[in-house]
């Protein structure tokens, strides 16, 4: 599965892009957020993305109001907001905004891959439910 990395810090794109190639992830990055815009528009585009929430052009949390808007509901994009704000109120408006996720800079990396995991796996369950819907639908 392709993560989509969006940060424009590049330490924090160095760590994270490291991380995701040993935890064996295929990824894309975006320096800002009209790049990230572009890759999550494409008919083949990520359905894991990792955005930091400061990002120049379009921040993190309006890429995932505007990914929640979308017309139709797949495919599904399981987002993770990465951002060095960490408090509640900020969490709340990520969630608000269509955030699957938020975790906290500086990150731990093993919490991180959890995460990522967990993304996968609800990626992946959906796009199995959206198989059998269809097969479903053909048959009636």
């Amino acid at each position: 599965m392709t993560v989509l990395l969006a940060e424009d810090s590049a330490l924090y794109r160095h760590l994270i892009t490291c991380h995701l190639v040993e935890w064996g992830f295929d990824f894309v990055c975006a320096k800002d957020g009209r790049e990230a815009w572009d890759l999550l528009i494409k008919p083949d585009a990520p359905r894991l993305a990792l955005l930091d929430w400061v990002l120049p052009g379009v921040d993190g949390v309006e890429l995932c109001r505007r990914l929640r808007q979308r017309p139709g509901t797949e495919p599904y994009t399981y987002t993770i907001l990465l951002t060095a704000k960490s408090q509640k109120q900020e969490m709340l408006e990520a969630m608000a905004a269509g955030a699957d996720d938020f975790l906290a800079k500086p990150f731990d990396p093993p919490e991180l891959k959890a995460r990522l995991l967990v993304g996968q796996r609800i990626v992946e369950f959906q796009q199995k439910l959206v198989s059998v819907s269809r097969r479903t639908a053909s048959c009636i």
